[in-house]
């Protein structure tokens, strides 16, 4: 996966999934914080994925990630 490839994200709720296609814009690994007492950080990768005219951006652990089609390769 990587910048370009047309995607399809499937975001997970508790009640329901939404399904969103787009182009990948984005992909950013940031350290964030995990547990505050103990001093704990953890990597975290966002996905962000032009959808309907919107960036839209995904937790990658929060959801599944299909490759539609790849730039550049004809089947």
């Amino acid at each position: 996966m990587k910048i370009g490839d047309l995607v399809q994200v499937e975001k997970r709720d508790i009640h329901k999934t939404q399904t969103f296609i787009g182009i990948l814009t984005d992909i950013k690994k940031k350290k964030e914080l995990f547990s505050d007492t103990y001093s704990i950080v953890s990597w975290v990768t966002y996905l962000h994925v032009l959808c309907k005219d919107k960036v839209e951006v995904f937790d990658l652990e929060d959801c599944n990630v299909e490759v539609i089609n790849k730039p550049g390769v004809s089947e």
